[in-house]
């Protein structure tokens, strides 16, 4: 695969004297910065008590400097019985004290933008803890919080006298998305765990309730949010009716999430005006974020999350195609790639910014999932795409996943399913703590254990022997994220079907190769390449896997003969 990062060549019907007249307006901070997402629990421990914590990420603040991040995104921080680790959320004006206190978060928060860095916080608005005031006071039914959650009657009982559920609904993590509550008499709804009840977006008092929780906040100094679980904000009024066996689904367990299809609990058109009423509480605020996640087969359902011009709703829904489309090596090409970079950029609204998300807290890592040889070329890729790159904690060092056992293992999502499916299904292998240095527990706890198990690898893999040695993931990382080719206001971002070019008026060009294969390959890039090429270009970076004599950086190569190692990156310059 070749992406082009070209010089633009000025069209007939515009005069570069006239261009020179051209005020251009200055782009929004997010379409320069790398955002790097940081899993608290798992960064940096500072008490001692094995769990990562605020004022251990702050006192990272100077490593995400010279990283070349500028955006720091932050899985939840709020109060939580921590049942899904943050995401069930007790309290959303309070900071979980497992992390620390509100004065940590300040200090937090003035650490990084003293750093000119930005802080961007994740909001759970789809449920909150079964913990929280609001649940406890709907549960009794004491007003105004009596319709703050969905409840219904059962459609009958059983023979056993059990209440049944109004409908066929499914969690996502498995089983049915009632549950009973006894005080009250009725179900609930929970997309998701028993103790994370869904709330009612149709009452206007919730809705209110969320506005006031955005402005506190953006009152507090943060940059942004990225909006969990957005499909699911709201689900049909009429809760008879019963969600329809998937098509074509390979799942054959019936309390499988992905055994119904769902058009009755996702993406309803309610969704949107309710997103819209969270733009326009942004807008309140200078140059602010607003991310959701948005995790759908259906590109044209993740599309309408952008909005348009006259209904502006999020700067940009997450992207999860290098995620969606390639879980393993083998699903990995340069014709796939190509097609899943096109599946964007061709169906995103005119005028709207793109984003690339190589891996989260949700799936395997980088390195697990197609290879370590694979780490450099692939962080390269969404370096260099236009768009905003979002890295997850460690993707830089290319950590992988860590064994962890059935005994282990935190993540409900894998303990739902047992011991004998939770390799499956956990998320902890992706979870575990920041390799820092060789020291014991690499270096993210003073103490003498941690929440989860740190990867065994760690003495070789850390960020301080990466920062030590000669060439490394880290340092590829960092050459790329620090480079000014990155950061200029003039950056243009043309896109077409087979043409893959960022350009800056009055710069040299680049070409960026990758071997997506496990074999050595010698390739001629006039017969592959879809552009037009020099003879010969000057190598700028590679990955670490690579060692020839001829590819050193600085070297000139001949685009005849280009010669990869299995998975590699390589980033070439040449002068039109």
């Amino acid at each position: 695969m070749a992406m082009s990062l070209k010089r633009p060549q000025l069209e007939e019907s515009v005069s570069a004297e006239k261009r020179h007249k051209i005020k251009r307006k200055k782009a929004p901070w997010w379409h320069s910065d790398i955002i790097y997402q940081v899993y608290p629990r798992s960064f940096c421990d500072s008490s001692g008590d094995g769990t990562g914590d605020l004022k251990g990420i702050a006192s990272k603040a100077d490593y995400l400097k010279e990283l070349g991040v500028g955006t720091v995104w932050l899985s939840p921080i709020f109060s939580s019985p921590m049942a899904d680790f943050g995401y069930d959320v007790s309290n959303f004006t309070a900071v979980e004290p497992l992390f620390g206190t509100m004065d940590d978060f300040d200090a937090l928060r003035a650490a990084l933008h003293d750093r000119g860095l930005r802080l961007v916080l994740d909001f759970v608005p789809n449920h909150s803890s079964d913990e929280h005031e609001w649940f406890v006071k709907s549960r009794r039914r004491e007003e105004p919080y009596t319709d703050y959650y969905i409840w219904a009657d059962p459609k009958g009982f059983d023979e056993a006298g059990q209440p049944i559920p109004p409908n066929n609904w499914l969690s996502v993590f498995r089983g049915s998305a009632w549950a009973w509550a006894e005080e009250r008499q009725q179900f609930y709804f929970h997309q998701f765990l028993a103790k994370q009840p869904d709330l009612n977006f149709r009452n206007q008092r919730v809705r209110e309730e969320m506005k006031n929780i955005l402005k506190f906040w953006l009152d507090k100094g943060i940059d942004g949010f990225r909006i969990d679980a957005i499909k699911h904000l709201f689900e049909v009024a009429d809760l008879s009716q019963d969600e329809p066996v998937a098509k074509d689904s390979a799942v054959e367990d019936s309390l499988d999430y992905g055994f119904l299809s769902h058009p009755f609990t996702v993406n309803q058109p309610e969704t949107f005006e309710v997103v819209a009423e969270w733009r326009d509480v942004m807008d309140q605020y200078p140059e602010k974020l607003m991310m959701v996640e948005m995790w759908d087969g259906d590109i044209g359902e993740v599309m309408k999350y952008y909005g348009s011009d006259s209904v502006p709703l999020a700067d940009f829904p997450f992207n999860f195609l290098l995620i969606d489309s390639f879980r393993s090596r083998s699903d990995l090409s340069g014709a796939a790639l190509k097609d899943a970079l096109d599946l964007w950029m061709d169906n995103m609204p005119e005028g709207k910014w793109p984003n690339w998300v190589l891996g989260n807290h949700d799936n395997g890592r980088v390195g697990s999932r197609f290879g370590e040889d694979l780490v450099d070329a692939l962080n390269m890729l969404v370096l260099l795409l236009p768009g905003t790159p979002v890295t997850y904690y460690g993707e830089e060092i290319g950590m992988v996943d860590a064994p962890v056992s059935w005994e282990e293992t935190q993540d409900p999502q894998g303990r739902h399913y047992g011991r004998e499916k939770y390799l499956e299904h956990s998320r902890d292998p992706a979870r575990t703590p920041m390799q820092w240095d060789n020291t014991a527990f690499a270096g993210f706890t003073r103490g003498n254990s941690t929440w989860l198990p740190v990867n065994k690898n760690y003495k070789t893999l850390n960020v301080q022997a990466q920062l030590r040695a000669e060439k490394s993931h880290l340092k590829v990382y960092k050459e790329l994220a620090l480079a000014d080719l990155l950061q200029e206001d003039g950056l243009r971002t043309p896109w077409s079907p087979g043409k893959y070019s960022r350009y800056l008026e009055g710069y040299e060009s680049y070409l960026l190769v990758i071997n997506t294969s496990e074999e050595e390959l010698e390739v001629d890039l006039h017969h592959h390449a879809n552009m037009e090429l020099p003879p010969m270009a000057e190598v700028v970076l590679r990955s670490v896997t690579d060692a020839a004599e001829a590819t050193v950086p600085g070297s000139e190569v001949n685009l005849n003969e280009v010669k990869l190692v299995a998975g590699e990156g390589l980033l070439l310059r040449f002068a039109e």
